[in-house]
C-alpha cells in the first residue's frame, strides 16, 4: 500500500532522529520511518559509519543525514540540538536507543563503568529527551520512543547495571509523559525480546536455541519489528498512547518468566 495522506502510519514531513542508527535496532528502525515518509537523522559516535548508513538510505532513495552525537557527552547533546533547530526548524520524533550494554556481574562492575554507564543509558536519554521536548514544542508536539529491553521486567545475571538502568526508563518515560503531555508530546517505552543484533551475539548458538524454542512466534525478533512498533507510537497510529511500556518479544516473556 502507498503512503497517502489518509495512511495514519504516514510520516511525510517529519523529521526524525534516531541515536545509535548506524547498526542493529537503531538501523532498522531509520530504516521503516524513511519509508514511511520521514527525513531520518543517522546517529552514533563515528562520523564515518553516520554517513555510510544515510548514504546507503539515501541510495534507496529515502530522505537520510548523518550527524554525529555521543548521547554520554552533554556538548554533543547541545550540538544536535543546535543543528536540528537551525537546519530543520525543529524535531517531531526522537527515538532514543544508543546504550552501553556492559557484560559484567554486580562484583564486577566498578565505579568508573558504573558512571559511564548511567552517562549513556540514563543521563543521555533524560536531557536528549529534555531537549528534544523544547524543539517539539514549537510544532505543536511529537513523539518520543525509548528502547529499554525485557530486561528491564525480567533482568540477567551478567547485566545487571543495563537491567537496573532499563528499568529506570520505563519510569522516565512516564514521567516524561505526565509532564509533556499537555503539549501535545507522547512519550512511550518498548522493551525488545531477544533481535538478531551485535548485543545478541554474547549468546552462543545453543543458547540462542532454548531462546527460540521458548518464544511463542518461534524465532527471534529482526530490527525491523521493533521499527514497526517505533512507527505505530510515532504516527497518527499511536496518537492516542503514552506513558505505555509495549514489549515486543515475541511472547517469550509470559513464555519462560
Amino acid at each position: 500500500m502507498s503512503i497517502t495522506s489518509s495512511n495514519p502510519f504516514d510520516l511525510s514531513g517529519k523529521v526524525a532522529l534516531i541515536t545509535g542508527s548506524t547498526m542493529g535496532i537503531g538501523e532498522g528502525t531509520a530504516r521503516v520511518l524513511a519509508q514511511a515518509g520521514a527525513h531520518v537523522v543517522i546517529s552514533s559516535r563515528k562520523p564515518d559509519d553516520c554517513e555510510r548508513v544515510a548514504q546507503a538510505l539515501r541510495d534507496e532513495g529515502l530522505s537520510a543525514e548523518g550527524r554525529v552525537c555521543h548521547i554520554g557527552r552533554m556538548e554533543d547533546i547541545a550540538s544536535m540540538t543546535e543543528h536540528l533547530r537551525e537546519r530543520h526548524g525543529g524535531l517531531d520524533i526522537l527515538v532514543n536507543n544508543a546504550v552501553l550494554s556492559p557484560w559484567r556481574t554486580i562484583d564486577d562492575t566498578d565505579l568508573a563503568l558504573f558512571t559511564k554507564t548511567v552517562e549513556v543509558d540514563l543521563r543521555g536519554y533524560w536531557y536528549l529527551s529534555l531537549e528534544a521536548t523544547k524543539l517539539m514544542k514549537p510544532r505543536g508536539g511529537g513523539s518520543i520512543v525509548n528502547i529499554a529491553s525485557i530486561a528491564a521486567w525480567h533482568p540477567d545475571k551478567m547485566l545487571g547495571l543495563y537491567s537496573t538502568l532499563k528499568t529506570a526508563l520505563i519510569g522516565m518515560s512516564r514521567a516524561f509523559a505526565l509532564e509533556y503531555g499537555e503539549f501535545g508530546i507522547r512519550v512511550n517505552t518498548l522493551l525488545p525480546g531477544v533481535i538478531q543484533t551485535k548485543l545478541s551475539e554474547v549468546y552462543d548458538a545453543p543458547t540462542q536455541a532454548r531462546f527460540i524454542a521458548k518464544t511463542p512466534v518461534r524465532r527471534l525478533g529482526q530490527p525491523q519489528d521493533i521499527g514497526y512498533a517505533v512507527l505505530y507510537l510515532s504516527a497518527a497510529s499511536g496518537a492516542f498512547v503514552t506513558g505505555a511500556s509495549l514489549p515486543v518479544d515475541g511472547g517469550i516473556t509470559i513464555s519462560i518468566f
